[in-house]
């Protein structure tokens, strides 16, 4: 078991992409039949030495604004995008990329369909910004007055502060390399006192080429023994824990998994840990490609300084008795969580591995209508978050919360492991990243 330390950064939103490379291919890739068209047509030198007399857009003045919105949260040095675009000299050659990656809606990614679930924080463009990043690379993609950068004031998401602690194993963890799937557990003591309300938290992964997810669990007061007995059977630090902590009653409070970043919750809610209270941060290594890795993960933890109006709680609907048959082009799996109470929905986290195409979740009411919760019509492991709404939905007793999983299995989609495609297999519930999950989870509050 180790103790957190004190954390000393404020939770913003150019953090969300901060030491998370990405493992495998980023999609600026897709989509470059637009970008070829474009060059075909002359579309922009990329040099910035023309266009300026051809057109008003300029950089500084026009460009600049959208980037710092927008991109410049993933494409920064250090955050997972494969280049940065925080300069002029860093941008402008990829002026003519920008316009067709953003004018066929490629990026920013924002894999929800539009008209189900008005999410907070959405990463996307306006016609208007798409429009002057084609003009912009049209017109050459000049620089413009370096002046009107200098008065534009970035707009930057509101900061939690400093984080109350920081959680930290203390020591690096080398992952079995005789396995392809790793999960691991370490238990640390944030040393809370008092009754805290946790409001947000900032994972960052040690290994980001080979952390496949990080969850957290809170283990109460009564639950701590258990953990630290599992702690000391095992050598070294934490312990070996599939599916879960290996100890009953540990909720989840938190999570990361390719794609997200530094989460806060929505306003005036959180998650209540009592007095003693303890954390398993759970690893999962993938160690399909690289077998020696060494990881410190740590999590920044975000307390309300006063008690929050509405706690919270997670919830999950899940299948984990599926089967899709090996070959099978388009398989669809469900789940229902029948709803007894009531609640607000604020938020989703739909979650699939390699196989999955498509998730979808449902509010299905007993009058026979449905509002639909989240749908990511076209799935990608690697754009994965918890999406929170400007507004709570409303879920009564009666309703039932219903997840909607597709897969492809056919030869053609297997993950290339080692170099080669794996043959197809029957898909089931399972840990590795080869297998799959279906599974949606819920932050719910009282109405």
């Amino acid at each position: 078991m180790r103790r957190a330390s004190e954390g000393r950064a404020g939770l913003r939103g150019g953090r969300r992409a901060r030491r998370k490379r990405r493992r495998i291919g980023y999609g600026i890739g897709i989509g470059i039949g637009a970008v070829v068209a474009a060059l075909a047509a002359g579309c922009g030198n990329g040099d910035g030495s023309g266009g300026a007399a051809r057109g008003a857009v300029t950089y500084y003045k026009d460009v600049l604004p959208i980037l710092d919105r927008h991109c410049v949260a993933c494409h920064s040095a250090d955050g997972f995008a494969p280049f940065p675009l925080t300069s002029y000299d860093e941008t402008h050659g990829y002026a003519t990329l920008m316009a067709g990656a953003t004018a066929s809606r490629l990026m920013p990614p924002w894999p929800p369909a539009a008209g189900c679930g008005d999410f907070r924080d959405a990463r996307t463009l306006t016609p208007a910004e798409i429009a002057t990043l084609g003009a912009w690379d049209a017109a050459g993609a000049p620089a413009g007055n370096p002046d009107d950068g200098r008065a534009f004031a970035p707009v930057r998401p509101a900061s939690l502060g400093a984080p109350g602690v920081t959680l930290d194993p203390g020591v690096a963890y080398q992952p079995n390399p005789a396995v392809t799937d790793d999960y691991h557990c370490f238990l640390v003591d944030p040393r809370l006192a008092d009754m805290t309300d946790l409001v947000g938290f900032d994972i960052h992964p040690g290994a980001p080429a080979s952390v496949h997810h990080v969850l957290l669990f809170a283990v109460w007061p009564d639950k701590i023994a258990a953990a630290q007995a599992k702690d000391a059977a095992e050598p070294g630090v934490g312990w070996t824990c599939f599916a879960g902590t290996g100890v009953d009653n540990t909720p989840t409070i938190g999570g990361w998994v390719p794609g997200s970043g530094a989460a806060a919750f929505p306003s005036s809610t959180g998650i209540r840990l009592a007095p003693g209270t303890q954390v398993v941060m759970q690893v999962h290594y993938n160690l399909l490609v690289q077998k020696q890795v060494s990881d410190r993960t740590t999590a920044d933890l975000y307390f309300s300084p006063t008690p929050v109006a509405k706690p919270a709680t997670v919830a999950a609907v899940l299948n984990n008795t599926f089967q899709v048959p090996a070959g099978a082009k388009s398989a669809t799996v469900t789940a229902d969580l029948p709803v007894k109470g009531s609640w607000a929905l604020w938020g989703v986290v739909p979650h699939m591995h390699l196989h999955g195409i498509e998730i979808k979740v449902d509010i299905q009411h007993a009058d026979g209508t449905s509002t639909c919760a989240v749908d990511v019509p076209r799935w990608s492991f690697h754009w994965q978050q918890f999406y929170y709404y400007k507004r709570p939905l409303s879920v009564v007793g009666g309703d039932t919360v219903h997840l909607a999983c597709t897969y492809d299995n056919s030869p053609e989609s297997q993950p290339v492991v080692g170099g080669a495609a794996l043959p197809p297999a029957v898909l089931t519930w399972g840990e590795k990243s080869t297998d799959e999950m279906c599974l949606n989870f819920l932050y719910v509050t009282a109405p």
